[in-house]
Order: C-alpha cells, then structure tokens, then sequence
C-alpha cells in the first residue's frame, strides 16, 4: 500500500482577490457544530466588498497582519489575523483571531500560520503585545498557544453564549521583547 502525498498549502499575506474565498472559508466554519468561533451561521454581513476594504486596511496598518493559508487551487483553508489597536495608547497590542478547516486539522497549518505571525510581530517596531480570547475547552489550541510562549492572563466567565450554553473564555497572551513599552 502506498502513502497518499499530503495535501499542500501555501502561506501568505491576505489580498483583496482573496475577499470571497474568505468569506467561504468563514461560512464553512460557521455551520460547523461544536466550533469554537463566536459568529454563528447568518450573522454576518459582510459583503465581498466590505471584505476586500478590510483586507486593504489592515495591510496598510503598521501594526496588523492578515495571513492566509490556500491549497493548491488558490482558496483559503486557514487564516490568521493581528487587528492592532488605532489608538496611540494600544497600538502595540494586537488581537488575534485564527480558523483552519476541519480537513487540515493536526497537519500543523495552525502552528505554521502562529509562527509565521509571531515571526512577523517580533520583526515589527510597534507590536509589543499579542492577545487572544480563546474558549476554555479548547485545550488542543490552547496547547499550541502554550508551546508558541502564550500565557493565560484569566477568564472570562460565560464569556459566549452559543448552541445554546455559556462558554469561559481565557485571555491568553505574548509579550514581544519584554514590558509591552
């Protein structure tokens, strides 16, 4: 019996021309049962549109990064995203929100698209402070924020409500080269 190849995929800076295929990445997330996102099936009303500006702003922001992670036909299967903040007081502090398809699961895209990030933030003059909310019983993920040097700061307590019960939430977090300023 022969080894299957494994899938391939590419990691990247996000674009416009990616809008739609993130807005399909999401909506698969969204109908997924037992997902740990807050944005459920039908809430969202971003249009392709609204997309590609979003993207365009947040790659013309000193402090933000959106990645993207597409399979060999170009559509995103993971993402990652570092909104910075647009005050001067929290500008070095980004928050942090990734998704990866259930079908490339524990093939490590997560971790490339974490590291590839926190790469980028430790080669940035302004992000000092990297922050996520991540739900409590996701101990897989948290896992890997724990191996990358994230540390729980506390919990929210019934921090989301979805599919019909409360959800804790932890406040995790990176420090870049110590005191964030």
């Amino acid at each position: 019996m022969t080894d299957l190849p494994k899938p391939t995929y590419i990691i990247r800076e996000a674009t416009a021309v990616d809008a739609a295929s993130m807005l399909a990445h999401l909506d698969v997330l969204r109908s997924e049962p037992g997902i740990h996102i807050i944005t459920q099936p039908g809430e969202s009303t971003f249009t392709v549109e609204d997309e590609q500006r979003f993207i365009t702003t947040l790659n013309n922001a000193d402090n933000s990064l959106f990645l993207v992670a597409v399979d060999s036909e170009n559509t995103v299967i993971g993402a990652l995203l570092f909104q910075g903040g647009d005050r001067r007081a929290v500008q070095h502090s980004t928050e942090l929100s990734i998704s990866v398809q259930r079908e490339w699961r524990d093939q490590g895209v997560g971790t490339a698209l974490l590291s590839r990030g926190i790469e980028w933030a430790r080669s940035s003059d302004v992000v000092k402070r990297l922050e996520l909310h991540v739900f409590a019983e996701n101990a897989r993920a948290i896992r890997v924020y724990e191996k990358l040097g994230f540390e729980v700061e506390g919990r929210l307590r019934h921090g989301v409500f979805r599919e019909g019960q409360y959800h804790d939430q932890l406040v995790m977090s990176l420090l870049i080269d110590g005191d964030p300023l």
